[in-house]
């Protein structure tokens, strides 16, 4: 079981995003589309898995802890998310590495491989480690010209029913298609069922 049970370490943005959510929650009359979220953990998830989508990087291993910009305070179970997060962390490993057939030196890859299954399995570098580095990678502007995936999320919330890259339907979208490129790039080649 994963629980966050203290202090997680979230981009200024994702820091705007949750605050907006909890302050709207207070107000017993939700407004906005930020509001919508069942849980507040549930920007984070999000963020989180579209960072992975979209660099296709696995964490550094030795960190230790990635410090960004805020911290803010959890008390939930994720379980669910980390199990699925795993695995396509494991399927980007071993897209990465190659299968055990392909391996000339087995001994080392057995090495490579029990050491990276060792830090998905550990919860402290899993919050300390993993979700810094995808909640910073979804915070990050591919160019000049387009904002980062938690910018336009944060904008999502004023930008009433006029269509552009900051509308909820077209980051829905955006994320649809990330994922589905993700899972036919890292999960489909290695035989695996290629389900959203």
């Amino acid at each position: 079981m994963t629980k966050i049970k203290g202090t997680i370490q979230v981009t200024e943005r994702l820091y705007e995003i949750l605050n907006m959510i909890s302050e709207q929650k207070k107000n017993r009359e939700p407004s906005g589309h930020l509001a919508r979220f069942a849980r507040l953990i549930d920007p984070v998830i999000i963020a989180a898995f579209y960072g992975l989508y979209k660099s296709r990087e696995l964490p550094p291993l030795e960190e230790e802890e990635i410090k960004l910009d805020n911290s803010y305070e959890f008390n939930v179970d994720i379980s669910d998310f980390t199990d699925i997060f795993n695995h396509f962390l494991f399927c980007l490993w071993v897209k990465e590495n190659g299968l055990p057939d392909e391996s000339k030196d087995m001994m080392k890859y057995r090495q490579q491989l029990y050491h990276f299954i060792s830090k998905l399995l550990d919860g402290k570098y899993f919050l300390g480690v993993i979700l810094p580095f995808y909640l910073k990678r979804a915070d990050e502007s591919e160019s000049e010209s387009t904002s980062s995936f938690l910018h336009r999320l944060a904008s999502s919330d004023k930008i009433g029913i006029v269509l552009q890259d900051y509308s909820p339907e077209f980051l829905a979208k955006e994320f649809s298609l990330i994922q589905n490129e993700f899972i036919s790039d890292v999960i489909a080649p290695l035989g695996g069922s290629a389900r959203a």
